[in-house]
């Protein structure tokens, strides 16, 4: 009898090792893959930075030039003061910490592909 608990016992922690694993592999496919996000951007001067809706992390902006020119552009439309925080849905993927430059100073980056709305900050934007 003790022979059968202990193979129970064993194929149990198989599977509760199985699951983490499987877990942690749909995790990383969920930061390197093609998302629609929300929260607050600020721009200016050596600053290009987005946190994401309900994170402490801030993360780099980057992607392509004509994109980041249309961010730039739309956040001098919505805002007076340099650093002014401002409310951004884009299409987006994480992708890892930079090596060098302002970027490395953030917990990561974030690719953008297309930005769907930029609005002025207001206490409704994340809910």
């Amino acid at each position: 009898m003790k022979k059968w608990i202990k193979i129970v016992y064993c194929l149990v922690l198989i599977i509760c090792f199985q699951s983490v694993g499987c877990l942690a592999e749909s995790n990383k496919h969920s930061l390197t893959e093609r998302s629609r996000l929300k929260g607050h951007y600020v721009y200016g001067h050596e600053v290009n930075t987005f946190k994401p809706c309900g994170q402490k992390k801030t993360f780099w902006v980057t992607g392509p030039e004509n994109t980041l020119r249309i961010l730039e552009q739309k956040y001098m439309e919505y805002t007076s003061q340099p650093y002014d925080e401002v409310f951004l849905e884009i299409s987006g993927k994480y992708i890892g910490k930079a090596k060098d430059g302002f970027a490395m100073d953030y917990d990561g980056q974030i690719f953008v592909f297309e930005m769907f709305q930029m609005q002025k900050k207001s206490e409704n934007d994340c809910k």
